[in-house]
């Protein structure tokens, strides 16, 4: 074992030294972020595909048992047309504070990153 070191130490001093290029760190860290991008894609192929599969799996079992208890009739019920006005407030409500509620989040996110640069 020591001659095969002995060998290779004095095959390494006999090599020219020489410069790596002015670039070669900035290409490596490249390559780096290439590849941790490319494996943080496949990731998350891979979890799309999890969720995907289970979604089907569920739909399907759900099918099945539809099929094996046998299909109740399904009926579809208008609702009195009277009380319409009342359900667009409560939906236009419920918009109107979505809407408001996504602006504070924006507004808090930046402040929040603005406070960090600071730091």
């Amino acid at each position: 074992m020591t001659e095969k070191n002995d060998i290779l130490k004095d095959l390494f001093s006999r090599m020219p030294e020489e410069e790596l290029p002015a670039s070669f760190r900035t290409n490596v860290m490249r390559q780096i972020m290439a590849e941790a991008e490319r494996i943080r894609k496949r990731d998350e192929r891979w979890g799309w595909i999890a969720v995907i599969a289970a979604s089907l799996l569920m739909i399907g079992i759900a099918i099945a048992s539809f099929l094996y208890m046998g299909i109740p009739k399904i009926s579809v019920q208008i609702p009195n047309m009277s009380t319409l006005p009342f359900y667009a407030y409560i939906g236009m409500l419920a918009l109107i504070l979505l809407g408001v509620d996504y602006k504070f989040r924006q507004i808090f996110k930046r402040r929040q990153m603005s406070q960090k640069e600071k730091m």
